[in-house]
């Protein structure tokens, strides 16, 4: 299933709760990167200190033309037509996939990225999953990790283009109107304990959301 329909309404609601979980800088300048027709960019707007400047970047002219009012720039994720060391954050949502060169575009997001900012990149598809169940008396959340190497080659291409205090989160995208939590924990594993069950392989839904910081803070 392509990633773009995996996050979409219904699931919008789990995608924009996940986004501001992950995201913990007090942002004066991000980047919406991939934006389309900016469906996401109020978000970002929203989880930036008020009176941020957060402008939308898509190489479709015709996405952004369908856009609604905002601050909008037509441009390539391999060359970006900014300065270095400007933005403070930058979303990157459900368009990783269509990067022509994947180690290029985190090259150009880490040149933007001032020294200690944030990255925040969405992944979504099927995957082969064993769903866990946990006791009544559930784990911390600090406690757990995806299981089942969910996010590990996403986070290692990021890992290697030099992006460091780097994390990763899976979330269950079926069924629908699952909270954080819910969506969370049947995808994750303890450093140190076990689930009471652990499933059988099944191809389901899952949402990654890796955020990375750039170095030299």
């Amino acid at each position: 299933m392509p990633d773009f329909a995996l996050l979409q309404a219904p699931h919008s609601d789990l995608l924009r709760a996940a986004l501001a979980a992950a995201t913990s800088v007090q942002a004066h300048c991000a980047l919406d990167l991939a934006c389309g027709q900016g469906q996401h960019t109020p978000w970002l707007q929203a989880a930036c200190v008020p009176e941020a400047l957060v402008v939308g970047l898509d190489i479709a002219h015709d996405a952004l033309k369908a856009a609604g009012p905002g601050a909008w720039l037509a441009g390539d994720a391999l060359h970006l037509p900014l300065r270095s060391a400007v933005c403070d954050l930058i979303w990157c949502v459900a368009a990783w996939q269509f990067f022509a060169n994947r180690r290029q575009a985190l090259r150009e997001m880490g040149r933007v990225l001032r020294p200690g900012g944030q990255l925040v990149l969405t992944l979504a598809g099927e995957r082969w999953v064993r769903l866990r169940t946990w006791a009544a008396e559930q784990p911390n959340e600090y406690d757990l990790v995806p299981a089942d190497e969910l996010g590990n080659e996403l986070n290692n291409e990021i890992v290697s283009a030099d992006f460091i205090h780097n994390t990763v989160a899976a979330y269950l995208l079926d069924p629908v109107g699952l909270d954080l939590d819910a969506a969370r924990r049947p995808l994750a594993q303890l450093i140190c304990g076990e689930p009471l069950v652990i499933g059988e392989p099944e191809a389901i839904g899952v949402l990654l959301v890796v955020t990375a910081q750039r170095a030299g803070c």
